[in-house]
């Protein structure tokens, strides 16, 4: 039995090993332009179930939920959005952190879109923040906080928290300091950054050295959507500065 069944593996490793290597040979290709030909006739049950639902979203998508008082863009070293960003994190980790946050770290192309000067809908926040990246705490070492700041020295710069003080010349740090002080190597740092950034991605490898990580799970756009809505129902327009909380020395 054992002789029969090991000829058997053997015819079937044979045939196996004669099966035919395929390989690419030839490749061709056009391309199709998508205009407005391919809308006639119009799909008149499939244009209604699409209206539908688009009725809905734009009403949500249209609602106006506050007032901006200038144009923020995002752009290196520092800019109104990634400020105004970072400090909102912040200021989320002061709120739900026991000890509070030591800073909010947000990557500069996290924003897709500028925030016009005027009415702001939720749209305008769905085109800015339009991943669904969720808002992390992070516990990191003074040693591996440091790592941090000399990849915003080399990167140029990007989002961070208004009581960072930061000065990179030639790709390095020049001084850099925490609410005035300097970073104590030894002790524990309290940072509110996004998962992405957690994961070690956009130059953040220094975050996967983090002593713990905490998930909450709430999105960064639905907390600048309650941000907005919170400021208007105290009647305040959104503002941002640009206070050279980060200084690059060519």
């Amino acid at each position: 039995m054992k002789i029969r069944t090991l000829w058997i593996a053997c015819v079937a490793i044979t045939l196996l090993s004669c099966k035919p290597q395929y390989q690419l040979t030839e490749m061709s290709g056009t391309i199709v332009e998508m205009n407005a030909t391919y809308d006639v006739p119009t799909h008149q049950r499939m244009q209604s179930l699409v209206q539908s639902y688009k009725s809905e979203l734009d009403e949500k998508m249209n609602q106006i939920i506050g007032n901006s008082a200038q144009y923020m863009d995002y752009r290196r070293p520092e800019s109104l959005l990634t400020n105004l960003t970072s400090d909102v994190m912040k200021a989320y980790g002061d709120e739900h952190l026991p000890e509070g946050a030591d800073a909010g770290v947000m990557n500069v192309h996290g924003h897709r879109a500028t925030l016009p000067k005027g009415e702001i809908t939720v749209g305008n926040l769905f085109e800015i923040y339009s991943f669904d990246n969720t808002i992390t705490f992070l516990e990191l070492k003074g040693s591996d906080l440091k790592e941090m700041f000399d990849a915003y020295a080399r990167i140029g710069g990007a989002g961070i928290s208004s009581n960072v003080r930061l000065v990179a010349e030639g790709g390095k740090v020049k001084s850099v300091t925490l609410d005035g002080n300097p970073i104590d190597e030894r002790a524990t740092y309290h940072i509110v950054t996004l998962d992405y950034l957690a994961d070690g991605n956009d130059n953040m490898t220094s975050f996967r050295n983090a002593l713990t990580s905490v998930n909450t799970g709430i999105t960064l756009r639905d907390l600048m959507i309650d941000y907005v809505k919170e400021q208007t129902r105290r009647g305040n327009e959104i503002t941002s500065v640009l206070d050279g909380r980060i200084t690059v020395i060519k």
